[in-house]
């Protein structure tokens, strides 16, 4: 893949609160209405208000008339003033599954002032089978407001088109659109057929602007992300660090050029690696898009998405293709690869007619929005994905002090069974030459009093008497890219029953518990404010580990390289800043060779690696990997982590049981080499370079990263 600038590097952080000024009257009554009519399904119940002048309404980011997608999303309360005094409060919003009993409430500050109006936007993961409540609180912490909204488990794909009115929605919403793979994160339900969802953002009506995430995770249930480059150029702050870090962890951004000036834009620049300008149309671009049959594809003949063979006259004369930076000719335009993600720059302007309703111009939107979906199977964790049936267990052996601490059980049975011995025939036996039997039960208590204080004693060798922390983290990346997307799980294990507070590691990230101890309700409660998010009361029992999940961004340095040699050879460099241990390249041809350390600052040549076929390990793990598994209708090829420790472990001791963690963690649906790129994952020295976690010493700190495709300055 080939690399662009980090555009992250450009958005300040502002936080996750948005409080923005609202027009008053009729502009507040329209944007309420918007709301009303496009929100998703919701019942509102009237509360006895102690502040009638407030009027509230919610929805979500991400949601359609069906609901809302699992996984990670955001909530947009409007609180309008329209009193005579400022009012503060609270917003908070309880998501529950059905099923269990597990329950996260999500709540942020709010303060408005009189006869004016603010956005509060707080983040929530949507239970699979679930409700959300949505509740805005007085300064007394009486209820003003309160609305239910659903969550969906119909498979779907969803289009994100930011424009003010959608004319794609009237012609694509639930259209039929197969794609060819089976994501983990959403069930079919009750649905036999995927569908194209075609959702809309709120826009804030003093300024114009829409209401965007503010965190990349809370753009999980968004497939690919439609956007006119006139509001690209807008975005600014944590909106673009957001829609940046998207994009950059495996999303798909489509782009309609708005106005010349747009193509010099430092933004778009830094998605497609360069400034832009206009081309020709690409050859490609003019290539007849036929659906597959049912098993894939975009529905079936005679539906709206049709094969049409040109675009019309209308359309024809204003098509265009563009060049520069990294961009390549597609199907849609022209195309470039951000990190995991892609961007495309459209040849034609779906959001204006006449381009909205011509059947060429449909099905090119659904076949992108298509490959959109079928591109998550090349991500192992996509920020905010609520996969089911994945097992974290292994995850639990890494992070769990018990698990090292198992000697201890040995130790002590044998304690118990010299104890069995001394106390019983031997004691017994003594007193009676002694011709004084009785006097073996005065020896008892002293026996059973020192084994006790020696089992006490060997417990607390085995499992200490401080609390501590460990954590697991895999690093995804694009080639050459400064940034990736971290997945981290973070291990606290305490001596002593306590309330942690957890905090995200850096401010755009998003947190829950994955793990909770045994005899411990699951109950999570996230705090928003301005420096970030937190988890608050998280219940840790003695003795007992309780893991929680963290979806964010992670620096990699100046990047890890991996560039084509014109011998033939794949070259990476490694600038990351720490020295990679226990590194595999996967090369696009099948074959894989083996680093045991990649130093800061080196570059390496995959000629200069051990041939992991010339090793009988290695072939056992190659012929595994090779074999592609059918997954839908795409092969995807497991990491096979349980066939790594003996090629790791010598040179990065336990490294082949954390990548096994992660792999199951991930589930089964991931294609960890995908066709035509290489891969290159390993362990980075030095962990993320923390010392303490939530007040507990921080004992292990295993950082993973895979790097995936072509980029990066040799």
């Amino acid at each position: 893949m080939r690399r662009g600038d980090d555009v992250q590097q450009r958005a300040l952080r502002i936080g996750s609160l948005s409080l923005t000024s609202g027009a008053k009257g009729l502009a507040g009554a329209a944007w309420l209405a918007a709301l009303s009519s496009a929100g998703p399904a919701s019942a509102q119940a009237p509360l006895p208000s102690t502040a009638p002048e407030l009027v509230v309404d919610a929805a979500p980011v991400l949601g359609t008339s069906g609901g809302m997608p699992w996984g990670w999303n955001q909530i947009v309360v409007r609180i309008k003033n329209n009193g005579g005094r400022a009012a503060r409060g609270e917003v908070e919003i309880e998501s529950k599954r059905y099923s269990d009993q597990r329950v996260f409430v999500a709540s942020a500050p709010y303060a408005v002032g009189a006869g004016a109006s603010v956005d509060v936007r707080v983040p929530v993961n949507v239970a699979p089978f679930g409700d959300v409540q949505v509740r805005a609180l007085d300064e007394r912490g009486a209820p003003v407001y309160a609305q239910a909204l659903s969550s969906t488990s119909q498979h779907a794909v969803m289009l994100f088109d930011v424009s003010e009115r959608s004319l794609l929605r009237g012609g694509l919403h639930d259209a039929p659109v197969a794609p060819l793979y089976i994501s983990p994160g959403r069930s079919p339900g009750g649905s036999p057929n995927p569908v194209l969802w075609v959702g809309q953002p709120r826009f804030d009506s003093a300024t114009g602007d829409p209401l965007l995430p503010d965190r990349a995770a809370l753009y999980s249930g968004a497939d690919a992300v439609l956007m006119r480059t006139d509001t690209l150029s807008r975005l600014s702050g944590a909106e673009l660090e957001a829609l940046a870090g998207y994009v950059l962890s495996g999303g798909t951004l489509a782009l309609s050029v708005a106005r010349p000036e747009d193509l010099r834009h430092p933004t778009l620049a830094a998605f497609v690696g360069g400034e832009v300008a206009r081309a020709g149309v690409a050859p490609r671009t003019l290539e007849e898009i036929v659906p597959p049959g049912v098993s894939g594809g975009l529905g079936k003949q005679g539906n709206v998405l049709a094969p049409a063979p040109s675009a019309s006259p209308a359309v024809a004369e204003t098509l265009s293709g563009w060049s520069g930076g990294n961009l390549r000719g597609s199907p849609y335009g022209s195309s470039a690869f951000y990190g995991l993600g892609e961007v495309h720059l459209l040849a034609f302007d779906p959001t204006r007619s006449p381009a909205a309703s011509d059947p060429w111009v449909k099905i090119r939107v659904a076949d992108l929005a298509r490959r959109a979906y079928d591109r998550r199977s090349t991500v192992a964790f996509r920020p905010g994905e609520e996969a089911m049936g994945v097992d974290l267990d292994p995850v639990r052996r890494e992070l769990d002090p018990n698990e090292s601490s198992r000697w201890a059980i040995g130790v002590s049975a044998m304690l118990l069974c010299i104890y069995a011995v001394l106390a019983g025939p031997i004691n017994f036996a003594r007193a009676a030459r002694q011709g004084r039997p009785l006097r073996a039960l005065r020896h008892l208590p002293v026996y059973a009093a020192v084994t006790f204080a020696v089992i006490v004693g060997v417990g607390m060798l085995a499992k200490g008497v401080r609390g501590r922390a460990r954590h697991l983290t895999l690093i995804e990346a694009g080639a050459g890219m400064t940034k990736g997307a971290a997945r981290r799980f973070r291990g606290f294990f305490v001596s002593s029953a306590e309330e942690l507070t957890v905090r995200t590691t850096d401010a755009s990230g998003v947190i829950s518990t994955s793990v909770v101890a045994e005899l411990s309700e699951r109950r999570d409660r996230l705090l928003v404010d301005r420096d970030g998010a937190r988890l608050t009361k998280v219940a840790a029992l003695p003795w007992q580990t309780v893991i929680v999940r963290e979806d964010g961004a992670a620096s990699l340095g100046d990047g890890i390289a991996i560039v084509a040699d014109p011998s033939g050879d794949v070259v990476v460099s490694n600038r990351s800043g720490r020295d990679l241990r226990g590194g595999i390249l996967w090369l696009p041809e099948g074959s894989a060779r083996y680093f045991a350390r990649i130093g800061d600052g080196e570059r390496v040549s995959s000629r200069a690696g051990v041939d992991l076929a010339a090793q009988s390990g290695g072939q056992g793990w190659l012929s595994h990997v090779g074999f592609g598994r059918r997954v839908g209708g795409i092969d995807v090829h497991d990491l096979g982590g349980s066939l790594l420790a003996p090629l790791l472990d010598p040179d990065a001791p336990g490294l082949g049981a954390a990548w096994l963690a992660i792999e199951e963690a991930a589930g089964g649906s991931v294609d960890w080499f995908p066709a035509g790129v290489p891969v290159l994952f390993g362990q980075l020295d030095g962990g993320e370079g923390r010392a303490r976690d939530s007040g507990l010493r921080i004992e292990s700190d295993r950082v993973l990263v895979r790097v995936v495709g072509y980029g990066g300055r040799p």
